[in-house]
């Protein structure tokens, strides 16, 4: 039987293997990964009987001019993630696995928006944070589910660039990033390096409602794992992603305005495709 080897993992005990499946080093792990459904934000997947669902609310706050530079805003955000991960599967006699795990996290973290010129913007930006477990159920007997306290982190470079045409306006994004997840007490973590590049057109719907102009847009991005990222699945082998696409659309406002709490609100749903398929709730163009 393998080692745990990161947080938010189902051990089976090896008594409950089939002696066949063990000579064939089947894999008895099941981890979800977690720098994964973190990065998605809000949506869900399912792989191997692993079902994801993960939702966040991304809470940011800005300063403006920093020391005085009119091209330089500190952004400081600290989005609250929950995650609900289901396990069902069989085991080889016929045995009926079930395991249900919540976890919550909050990764700070910081980025700084440099307008380079008035439709360019550069953001270097780093999160890190703890992930802990808050609900779990497992059965049958002998299924352990590890509940280690882990600790997230991500960092890169966004730039995003934006073309005005009409009424129209296009954008450009790009991200480099490297993320990750390790386990505090030892334990192998998990990281990767994703190359992001995105394309948005948003346009003005037309009308007004109480002084507030709505808008429209669709994007698409393409999301390339470096070199790969990997998802277990129970008694297979892992399934490794490379690439995906996203398609999407947000509605949101035709010129920014602070809505109660929130600096220029968008909302908007799309499906991610190829190694693997997901759905999607974004807050807006992620760039």
């Amino acid at each position: 039987m393998k080692l745990p080897r990161l947080s938010l993992l189902i051990l089976l005990a090896a008594s409950f293997i089939a002696p066949g499946a063990r000579s064939q080093e089947a894999n008895t792990d099941v981890a979800v990964n977690f720098i994964y459904a973190f990065e998605l934000g809000f949506g869900s997947y399912n792989v191997g009987g692993l079902q994801v669902d993960v939702y966040s609310i991304p809470l940011q706050y800005t300063f403006s001019k920093i020391m005085g530079n009119e091209k330089l805003d500190l952004v400081v955000d600290a989005p609250v993630f929950y995650g609900r991960f289901r396990f069902r599967s069989h085991l080889p006699d016929g045995t009926r696995i079930k395991v249900d795990q919540d976890v919550m996290s909050v990764i700070p973290g910081v980025s700084l928006h440099y307008r380079v010129v008035d439709n360019w913007t550069l953001k270097p930006f780093v999160n890190a944070g703890l992930a802990w477990q808050v609900y779990d159920s497992s059965s049958p007997r002998g299924l352990k589910v590890d509940d280690s306290l882990i600790y997230v982190w991500a960092a890169g470079l966004t730039s995003l660039y934006e073309i005005f045409w009409e009424q129209f306006t296009f954008s450009i994004g790009n991200t480099f990033a490297w993320a990750g997840n390790d386990v505090f007490g030892g334990g192998k973590g998990q990281d990767y390096g994703v190359l992001e590049n995105g394309v948005e057109a948003r346009h003005p719907l037309g009308f007004s409602y109480k002084g507030y102009e709505p808008d429209a847009s669709v994007f698409f991005i393409w999301y390339r794992f470096l070199p790969k990222t990997s998802f277990d699945r129970f008694l297979h082998d892992p399934l490794i992603v490379k690439n995906q696409f996203e398609v999407a659309m947000t509605a949101g406002l035709a010129e920014p305005k602070k809505v109660w709490f929130l600096e220029d609100p968008r909302i908007g749903v799309g499906y991610r495709f190829g190694d693997l398929n997901a759905f999607t709730v974004n807050f807006g163009f992620p760039f």
